[in-house]
């Protein structure tokens, strides 16, 4: 195998600074005399590396921008429930002004069908069809 540098190591493991120089520090990983690190002895320690251009991709996202990635979310979400739910009102209030008119229309009826009952209405008149119904079987 070859022998690489402290920050090739760290960019072929994907590992922190920190992490390798205290792994070297501690003995998980020795450095050779030359001062670098064998491939075979990063391959031991962490396993097989990592490519290169995943971690150029992994560099986290602050906290602060998914935070707010989080916020816009969340807020377009509620907007959009807000948004159905004044649909929804809508509906409910032209149900309510159909039936607030069928309930009129209803009452109306009620009260003629009352004033007939109790004879306040005046008699129909001569040309009614009541009239002439009565007058041809009575």
């Amino acid at each position: 195998m070859s022998i690489v540098t402290v920050t090739k190591a760290i960019k072929l493991t994907g590992k922190s600074h920190a992490t390798i120089y205290r792994h070297i520090k501690s003995g998980k990983l020795s450095k050779s005399p030359d001062g670098g690190i064998d491939t075979a002895e990063l391959i031991r320690v962490y396993g097989e590396f990592k490519p290169e251009d995943s971690n150029k991709d992994k560099k986290e996202t602050p906290k602060s921008i998914k935070l707010n990635v989080d916020e816009i979310y969340q807020q377009e979400k509620s907007d959009t429930e807000i948004q159905h739910l004044r649909e929804q009102l809508e509906s409910l209030k032209s149900q309510l002004s159909k039936t607030e008119s069928q309930l009129e229309r209803s009452q109306e009826k009620e009260d003629k069908l009352l004033q007939l009952i109790e004879n306040r209405l005046p008699p129909p008149d001569e040309g009614s069809v009541v009239s002439r119904l009565k007058k041809k079987f009575l």
